[in-house]
């Protein structure tokens, strides 16, 4: 349960100093999902070292702050970011997809200032520390790194991933209605859309998660702090608590669904009624367009071995 707790701590600590420094780009919701892949998880998530990951991440951050300022409309604003974001993870030779999330989330929100990016760094420095301690303590497995050296099919990969993320967010781009493309579930359809995905065999459980958490961010924040009055950093707390006690029952380590838990507590007051039900819809139209490429994948390979005698 310790790393359970810390990950538990450092999310509510995040959210407590943004309350004291009255200043929300301190909260960056994807901290939830790494403390989940980094710290929570048996094993990390992703195939990443410490370093490449933490550099991965802030050059991913560094870059969608940078696009806020290019006078483009979100449309093209977006897949642009995922482009970034992808080339970054390709650049790093890991497997770390978040960083997706940590681009395309200052675009979204039109986040400008450089607070953001301290706390993408800070926070995912400390998380870092947490499992090295924890490593070193012989209270959670080494992560053993092994870099993905870039190939035909990987490029071909990330094109379909990108073009199909694209499509679908064109027109939440153009309405303004982002949470149907919030970044963490974009990040979900990268992870399911991989080759031999296990994740997507377990889609089910993986958008029982992501609802569990949308409801569990909301209530939460609804209940705690704009009813009762309390900080929000104790609706921060009770929120990754149901989370992360979830993930553990269920033995399905997402980190988006984290991520996901933690959002609410930056959006407007206003659109908190309807931010479950716009996660649960997106959350489908991505795991749908996962089969879709997967479904594909399948084919050409079977196109493949089946001219592959007569060649």
């Amino acid at each position: 349960m310790l790393p359970v707790a810390l990950s538990i701590a450092l999310a509510t600590g995040m959210v407590a100093a943004s309350e004291l420094l009255h200043d929300k780009e301190v909260i960056f919701p994807e901290i939830t999902a790494v403390a989940i892949g980094a710290l929570t998880a048996p094993k990390q998530s992703w195939n990443a070292s410490r370093t490449r990951l933490l550099l991965t991440i802030t050059a991913a951050a560094i870059i969608g702050v940078g696009l806020v300022f290019v006078p483009l409309p979100p449309v093209i604003k977006i897949p642009l970011a995922m482009m970034c974001a992808a080339a970054c993870v390709t650049a790093s030779k890991t497997e770390f997809l978040p960083a997706v999330s940590a681009c395309v989330l200052p675009v979204l929100l039109g986040t400008k200032s450089p607070v953001y990016i301290g706390s993408v760094v800070v926070m995912t420095s400390l998380i870092l520390l947490a499992q090295m301690i924890l490593e070193k303590c012989g209270l959670r497995e080494k992560n053993v790194f092994t870099p993905v050296q870039p190939d035909k099919q990987l490029f071909t990969l990330r094109i379909r991933q990108i073009a199909a993320a694209g499509i679908i967010c064109i027109i939440p781009a153009l309405t303004r209605e982002i949470f149907f493309i919030a970044p963490p579930l974009i990040v979900a359809f990268f992870e399911m859309s991989k080759p031999h995905s296990k994740l997507l065999k377990r889609s089910p459980q993986a958008v029982s998660l992501m609802l569990l958490a949308s409801v569990a961010g909301v209530l939460s924040r609804f209940l705690i702090t704009e009813k009762l009055g309390l900080p929000l950093a104790a609706s921060a707390a009770i929120s990754c608590t149901v989370m992360l006690i979830a993930v553990c029952r269920v033995k399905l380590y997402f980190p988006p669904c984290g991520a996901i838990a933690t959002l609410p507590f930056i959006i407007p007051e206003g659109a908190l009624l309807r931010f479950p039900f716009e996660i649960a819809a997106g959350s489908l139209i991505f795991i749908t367009a996962a089969f879709a490429l997967s479904k594909q994948r399948h084919i050409a390979l079977r196109v493949k071995r089946i001219l592959r005698p007569q060649n």
